[in-house]
């Protein structure tokens, strides 16, 4: 049955691939939150998971190798790799979780692990046996239940809880955290987690607990353990730091060295040498053994230090999740993560066998590229230019290069980006910040912001195809800009939910789609700015809307939260067809119109290939598993090559969109773009670093030239020695050879009577070799008849033994099939009451019978070996003394032959006299040549000898010139330095002007601070002035009456009694009622106080509207004045230009005499001209200064000379306040009028 699931599981799969209209290329991300989520599977290759997909990297090839992951499965919980890195176990979660082991090599599935009864949803650890035959596996909660497998026979051995009847371990989610097998005992397993550390054995087909743990130690949350190799030991590592030592299955000690510094351990991984931890922090260490009684030492601690690139992204210290070495030890790969519990991470690989009591210096580099930390919000690419950009809720940008799968730039923000969108050309990208819109620059390495948008959290942005405009959402509005001006081009309002995606038309760019939450689908008209259709359906939210083109014929396809594909004419926006499209929404929309491709990413993290037209519904669309969490966009390249999808689970996919039938990618020749942006500031930096370079290159010149003459003399001198060495060797080869000749010609007379005696010996001995072989072959054929006789006996002999041993064979194969039939009898017995080991008990009946068969077989064999042997032996001795018959008649054959060898020694020997006369006449022909070359050469010295000389004139002659530029040059700089010190002058001069504009800006200011105060002082005086006036006329008032009632005294004075009464009376009246009188005004009085209010009133009214017409005068002189100082200011910065270039080509003009001559002139008048009209733009800002001055003066001494109220008849006790008001108004216009005249000077 399980074989049937795996068939059925994987045939669909292996048929959707030979006929897909995709394949993976390459992806950027990582799961951080998989059990030991990293492997070397080679010293080249590593493996890692991304999001449903298993990924092998070739870290020099940088290329990706793939596995994909089960489309029911929810994502990948745990790995383990083979100790012979053959094979890795894929753990996958979900309703049914299953183990899934592959092949490293061909990348294909062997088996598939099911388990009905696991109790739960995932399995959180594997380990793999030291023979690569047994595989331990830990489920999860709430049961967590250990299986022991033998997984080649797809068998589950044994199952086991390994959390008991322990209370709270079904909801605590790290009960159990690790599990491994003894490398030395494939059937000793170990588990540990929080509070728990057993040792479990398998026998007699069930999981026992095994003696061991920590015995009387207080529980602790054990987060990983290994077993260290060729020992009995295990380390352990606990969440506050400390490294266990367990010993022969018992707790032995905490290890001295381990830092209990309150940071959790979370990973060991174990080498040669010792054992490598790391955790919290981003802390790795490594322990070496030692034979002192810390029993480990620590050589080195290495921090993961994201932080030091600061456009990482990452905030905060990473979390080790998980290590592993290559097979050399010479590399770690490192998985980290932002969190205990995040899915986001990075992979970095660590050189540890370099530089290894330089432990500060290490640090570990990315092992592929910094990847995402946080969900990616947005994705965009170009046209001209092989680059996506990305955006992400980590706070960074990120622009890719999916030709050579790597990070170009990487920029950080302290704002979240919401959404990204990149120009066709490549140079500039549109992001949208929570705080505002910006629109930003690439240069070569870095990101520029060029200009900003007071548009706050704008969730989707989008440039024309031809880059002309760009579209943002802001609200409920689409804003429509110009790219080359960044000018508004006209607001397109009309829908009442937010905006969730816009879609250019191609190809002209005129229309524009939109999709909301609103449930409306709206056709724009961007040069009009109007609705060209709409589609509304309210109980919709749409997320994604594409076409196939703008013609009224064509299509248009639009998915929301309904989990419906809706198909809409272009025309009037009317839906075609609807098709549902399974248990999750399509989130976005992308089409392919080359291929006729609809590419859709859906919530689950799949992606889904659907063939246009749509027939027969969605069933027959291609389903391809990569993201583990919802996918955010999708998009694809311009020449629909290539298709992009990023998700929440910070991936990055790329896949390559083959032909329809199949063949392969489309392929198609594109030439980028390699044109970069690059600011001034930089490219004069690297212009004067280009220059400083060039001035070492020449330098280095100068000195290799030097170097090569002194190399020149040098072989001269060897040449001589060589040349004189070569003649004393020659004489002496000369004389060697006459004392060679001279020896010859005595060996030539000694060897002819040498000849003659060997001769005669030859004679002599074969004379006696004939008669002494004579009697030897009598001998032989003796021998050979009594070795025939004994050969026929034992012939007789070996049939008898081989007859009795056939009878032998007989009886005992007899014996061996009764016991057999016997025990097979017994089998079937057994295989009857235990059906469930039937196929087992087969097996093994069936290998016993082939081992009795080839066991009884191996020994006929070697009986009949033996024997063969023997006979083999025996006619062996009788061909050897047969052979030494035939070796007697060899020799005497063999004798013959030398002597008629010897007579053709003899005639080579002459033939080799007359060679070696040929030899030495050939010699001394070569002599000849040697001694022509010799003076061939000499003559060829001397050739060279006069070159050298000739050069040498030369570089006497460059040396003079030399002198002469140098002089020249010096020259021409005596004439630089007077126009740098007129440049200079004119700068002092313009700073000056400067300083003066500055204190004539603080001299205006406290003007204004003083006519403040002199406002507020004058408001106090006249509030003061109507108390006294007040004052003045209750007392006039008062006096008028006290002398009417005097007045009617004088009549009683001559009554003193009346006197007396009247006096009492006016006493008690006047000071009683006093205060409660009111005075009696006077009609005159009433009369003079109107008329000076009506003057003082239309005074006043003349005077505001002179003021008005001063302040309209001295705004328009103001504002003359400004821009008079902008054009002045322009125009000194444009003269700051001219003296740098002038700087610049002064210092670049220095090669050549004629060149930097005419180059010094056009400088000199260009300087002159420049500090000519410096000047003369000074003296006319001056004399602009100076005759605003005296229109300011004269303003105010009009104001001055105006008739006030004092020319007038004045109030009693009013004529003070009045001329105070007066001059207060004139003090008031003049100091308003110099106000205006001070801002305007300095503008």
């Amino acid at each position: 049955l399980q074989f049937l699931y795996f068939i059925g599981t994987t045939y669909p799969q292996i048929m959707q691939n030979d006929f897909a209209l995709t394949s993976r290329r390459h992806v950027f991300g990582l799961k951080a939150d998989v059990k030991d989520n990293v492997h070397y599977i080679d010293d080249q290759t590593v493996a890692y998971p991304v999001g449903r997909t298993f990924v092998m990297y070739n870290q020099v090839t940088n290329t990706q190798r793939f596995i994909s992951g089960q489309e029911r499965a929810d994502g990948i919980s745990a790995m383990a790799v083979t100790p012979n890195k053959k094979y890795i176990a894929i753990a996958t979660c979900g309703e049914s979780p299953s183990v899934e082991i592959c092949d490293t090599t061909t990348r294909k599935r062997r088996k598939t692990l099911n388990l009905q009864d696991l109790g739960s949803k995932e399995f959180i650890c594997l380990s793999f046996s030291s023979d690569c035959r047994h595989l331990v596996t830990q489920g999860g909660p709430p049961e967590w239940n250990l299986v022991f497998w033998t997984w080649d026979r797809l068998k589950s051995l044994a199952m086991l809880s390994t959390a008991g009847d322990r209370e709270g371990s079904k909801n605590d989610k790290s009960f159990i955290s690790c599990c491994t097998i003894d490398p030395a005992d494939p059937c000793h397993i170990a588990v540990s987690g929080n509070g728990v550390f057993k040792f479990y054995r398998f026998s007699d087909g069930q999981l026992r607990p095994s003696p061991g743990g920590m015995g009387k130690r207080d529980p602790q949350n054990i987060l990983c353990h290994r077993w260290l190799r060729d020992t009995d030991r295990i380390v352990a590592s606990t969440e506050n730091g400390e490294l266990l030592l367990i010993e022969n299955c018992e707790f032995k000690c905490v290890l001295p060295l381990s830092p209990s510094d309150g940071l959790s351990i979370d990973v060991i991984c174990i080498w040669s040498k010792g054992f490598i931890c790391g955790g919290e922090m981003g802390l790795i260490s490594v322990y070496e053994q030692s034979d002192e009684k810390e029993l480990y030492r620590k050589v080195k601690s290495v921090k993961v230090d994201p932080k030091k690139d600061s456009d990482s992204g990452i905030e905060g210290d990473p979390t080790i999740k998980s290590l592993s070495l290559s097979q050399q030890e010479d590399y770690l790969a490192i998985s980290t993560c932002n969190g205990n519990n995040s899915a986001h991470g990075q992979l970095y690989v660590l050189n540890i066998a370099s530089e290894t009591s330089k432990s500060d210096s290490l640090q570990p580099e990315y092992l592929v590229t910094p990847f995402h930390t946080g969900p990616i919000t947005g994705i965009d690419t170009c046209i001209r230019k092989p680059l996506i950009a990305t955006c992400s809720k980590d706070h960074t940008i990120r622009i890719w290069n999916y030709v050579d799968h790597t990070l170009e730039i990487c920029k950080s923000f302290p704002v979240e980006a919401m959404s990204i969108a990149m120009h066709p050309s490549g140079l500039h990208i549109l992001v949208g910040f929570a705080d505002k819109l910006r629109f930003m620059n690439l240069y070569g390495d870095d990101i520029k912001e060029f200009k900003s948008f007071n548009m706050r959290s704008c969730p989707e942005c989008r440039f024309s195809h031809g880059g002309q405009y760009f579209a943002f959402v802001h609200g409920q509005v689409i804003q429509l800009y110009s790219t080359y001006t960044c000018e508004p081009i006209a607001p397109l309002r009309g829908p009442t939910g937010k905006i969730r995606c816009l879609f250019w038309l191609p190809p002209d760019d005129t229309r524009l789609l939109s999709a909301g939450q609103d449930g409306a689908v709206y056709d724009w008209n961007v040069k009009e700015g109007r609705k060209e259709g709409d589609h509304v359906m309210k109980s919709v939210q749409y997320t994604s809307v594409t076409s196939n083109g703008a013609h009224s014929s064509g299509l248009l396809w639009a998915v929301g939260n309904d989990r419906k594909l809706r198909e809409m004419e272009m025309g009037g926006l009317n839906v075609v067809n609807e098709w549902e499209v399974g248990e999750f929404p399509i989130v976005s929309l992308a089409y392919a119109a080359n291929h006729k491709l609809l590419l859709a990413g859906v919530e689950d993290g799949s992606i889904k290939i659907i063939s246009t037209p749509v027939q027969n519904g969605m069933h027959q669309a291609e389903h391809i598993v990569a993201h583990s969490a919802p996918i955010s966009k999708v998009c694809i390249t311009f020449d629909e090559s290539v298709l992009f999808t990023v998700g929440e689970d910070g991936a990055l996919w790329m896949f390559d969109i083959k032909e329809k039938d199949g063949r392969g990618p489309s392929k198609r020749e594109v030439t980028y773009a390699e044109e970069i942006l690059i600011s001034k500031a930089d490219l004069e930096e690297k212009n004067t670093c280009i220059q400083d370079l060039k001035a070492k290159v020449d330098e280095l010149k100068i000195e290799m030239d030097y170097l090569a003459r002194k190399r020149d003399i040098k072989h001269e001198e060897k040449i001589k020695e060589m040349q004189d060495q070569f003649k004393e060797d020659s004489e002496k080869q000369w004389t060697k050879f006459e004392a060679l000749l001279s020896l010859k010609q005595e060996q030539e007379l000694a060897f002819t009577d040498i000849r003659k005696d060997t001769a005669e010996k030859h004679r002599q001995e074969i004379a006696k070799l004939e008669a002494d072989y004579q009697s030897r072959i009598q001998a032989a054929e003796e021998l050979k008849s009594k070795l025939t006789r004994d050969l026929s006996d034992q012939k007789r002999t070996f049939d008898d033994q081989m007859s009795s041993a056939e009878l032998l064979l007989e009886k005992t194969r007899r014996d061996m099939s009764e016991s057999f039939h016997e025990s097979l009898n017994v089998s079937k017995e057994t295989c009857e009451n235990l059906r469930a080991n039937e196929r087992e008990l087969v097996k093994e009946h069936r290998e016993i019978r082939a081992q009795l068969e080839k066991d009884t077989d191996d020994e006929i064999e070697e009986i009949k070996d033996r024997y063969e042997k023997k006979l083999s032996t025996e006619r062996d001795h009788f061909l050897q003394l047969k052979g030494e018959n035939g070796i007697m008649r060899k020799k005497f054959t063999t004798l013959q032959k030398e002597i008629a060898d010897k007579n053709e020694e003899i005639t080579q020997l002459m033939e080799a006299l007359q060679m070696l006369g040929h030899k030495i006449s050939r010699i001394e022909l070569d002599i000849e040549n040697l001694k022509s070359e010799i003076k061939e050469r000499d003559e060829t010295i001397g050739d060279k000898e006069k070159r050298i000389y000739d050069l040498k004139k030369k570089n006497q002659e460059l040396e003079k010139f030399k002198f002469v530029l140098d002089f020249k040059i010096r020259e021409l700089k005596s004439q630089i330095e007077p126009r740098q010190d007129e440049i200079s002058a004119a700068k002092q001069k313009i700073k000056e002007m400067d300083s003066d504009l500055e204190k004539y800006h603080q001299h205006n200011l406290a003007l204004y601070q003083t006519i403040e105060e002199l406002k507020r002082k004058i408001d106090q005086q006249q509030h003061e002035i109507h108390k006294l006036s007040n004052k003045l006329k209750d007392s006039e008032t008062y006096k008028n009456r006290v002398r009417t009632d005097l007045s009617d005294l004088v009549q009683k004075i001559q009554e003193p009694r009346q006197l007396s009464l009247a006096i009492a009376n006016l006493y008690k009246k006047h000071v009683k009622s006093i205060i409660s009188r009111t005075p009696v005004a006077d009609d005159g009085l009433h009369t003079e106080y109107s008329r000076q209010k009506e003057f003082l009133g239309r005074t006043v009214e003349s005077l505001k509207k002179k003021l008005i017409k001063d302040n309209d005068g001295h705004k328009g002189d103001a504002n003359r004045i400004m821009s008079e100082n902008v054009s002045l200011i322009r125009e000194i910065n444009d003269l700051r230009k001219e003296i740098r270039l002038l700087k610049t080509a002064a210092s670049a003009d220095k090669t050549t005499k004629s060149a930097f001559g005419a180059g010094m002139a056009s400088q000199s008048t260009l300087a002159h001209t420049s500090s000519e009209q410096i000047n003369r733009e000074l003296e006319m800002q001056r004399y602009e200064i100076d005759r605003l001055r005296a229109q300011v003066q004269e303003a105010e001494s009009a104001i001055e000379a105006r008739p006030g109220s004092r020319d007038l008849p004045a109030i009693q006790g009013q004529v003070t306040g009045t001329e105070e008001t007066d001059t207060c108004s004139n003090a008031t216009s003049s100091s308003a009028q110099k106000k205006h005249t001070s801002k305007g000077s300095t503008h």
